[in-house]
């Protein structure tokens, strides 16, 4: 299972001056949104009220479940799991997200401490600012996006060996996708500390020690909170606890990989290759552009849960800029892109997103499957 995927191949992006002025051009008008309203890029009231609302709800739930008030109905029991781990991962996508990519706040440390929260929820901040961060460098670069390392399980990239079971993916996806948070917390964070060397164009990387005993203690706090305390103190019996921690997981887990997934991998995307030399003919802004998509934009409620990931492109491009900005400047994006002749993308609804996504996975289920290696951009000189 914990199987080296990456590779050694560093990437670079080589651009023009007219693909360049995209992001100029971007950028100012984004630091002149910030300016003309007089805020900052960082965290607001709307902001603390999400961490507040995160930390209290978590806290209420999880000692409603440990005082054993629901004990006398097994369901209920189950059901306050499965609260707590959307809870879980509302925290990872509000909090977690924004401070590993220095976004919640100017100051370090606070960034620091708010990203710890990935570790109280069975991740871990350290190795997944490192992942994440190589994802936003190298989306759907095949060998440096580790998004699209799922071990043969799934093939996300043309250039991923065919296999026959991935004839069936586009089917079995839902499943997998539901264990994914119980394959993080149990093997993923292990297998990218002690069995890769490269993550992304970082090479031969040495983690310090002090990571690894973090690693190791907060996992014992995570399994010690959602599965042995309730173990040892709940008067339920045990395979209810055990079924409860898994429902925990499951339909969270599902939210939680498919929101991700679904704006990279969808029928309409791009998967670019690197030269020999590990050149990408292409900006960094245009790439991203030609490799995401949003959905649900315009959906409020969607955008208050998700943290806004589900608005992408304007995060891969700006990641320092907190996520409550992103439906503003997502506005300014589009007509950018207009401007220039660039192609924003889009999907107004959830629905649709995960449709084409599936579509893709289909296109990928075949041995011979092609897909675009550039998109619009590649006119532009």
């Amino acid at each position: 299972m914990l199987v080296k995927t990456t590779t050694n191949k560093r990437i670079r992006y080589r651009s023009n001056p007219r693909k360049d002025e995209f992001i100029k051009v971007l950028r100012q008008r984004t630091w002149d949104y910030f300016k003309e309203n007089n805020i900052s890029k960082h965290a607001n009231a709307e902001m603390y009220f999400k961490t507040a609302i995160a930390i209290v709800s978590w806290i209420g739930i999880y000692a409603l479940i440990m005082s054993n008030t629901l004990s006398h109905s097994y369901w209920l029991t189950i059901g306050a799991f499965c609260l707590l781990g959307f809870i879980n991962i509302f925290m990872a996508f509000n909090i977690v997200h924004d401070a590993c990519h220095g976004a919640y706040s100017s100051n370090k440390k606070v960034n620091k401490y708010m990203g710890l929260f990935m570790n109280f929820i069975g991740g871990n901040s350290y190795l997944f600012t490192q992942m994440h961060n190589a994802h936003h460098a190298f989306v759907n670069i095949h060998g440096s996006d580790v998004t699209l390392e799922t071990h043969g399980l799934f093939r996300f990239t043309p250039d991923e060996p065919w296999q026959p079971k991935h004839k069936w993916q586009h089917i079995y996806t839902p499943i997998v996708y539901s264990l994914a948070s119980l394959h993080w917390t149990a093997v993923k964070d292990f297998k990218w500390f002690f069995m890769e060397k490269h993550i992304g164009n970082g090479k031969n990387i040495k983690h310090p020690r002090s990571e690894m005993y973090t690693l190791f203690a907060t996992k014992i706090m995570y399994f010690g909170l959602h599965l042995a305390l309730p173990l040892l103190f709940l008067t339920v019996p045990w395979w209810v606890v055990i079924l409860g921690y898994l429902i925990l997981h499951i339909p969270s887990s599902f939210m939680f990989a498919l929101v991700f997934q679904v704006t990279h991998v969808y029928d309409g995307t791009t998967y670019p290759l690197p030269d020999d030399e590990g050149n990408i003919e292409n900006n960094y802004a245009i790439h991203v552009l030609e490799t995401t998509a949003d959905f649900s934009r315009k959906n409020p409620v969607a955008n208050w849960f998700f943290g806004c990931i589900n608005i992408h492109v304007i995060h891969h491009i700006m990641p320092g800029i907190c996520h409550v900005h992103y439906p503003a400047l997502t506005k300014i994006l589009a007509e950018t892109a207009e401007d220039f002749g660039l192609e924003y993308q889009e999907n107004e609804t959830f629905g649709l997103a995960f449709k084409k996504h599936l579509q893709m996975l289909h296109i990928l289920s075949k041995e011979d499957a092609t897909v675009p290696r550039v998109g619009k951009s590649a006119e532009i000189v």
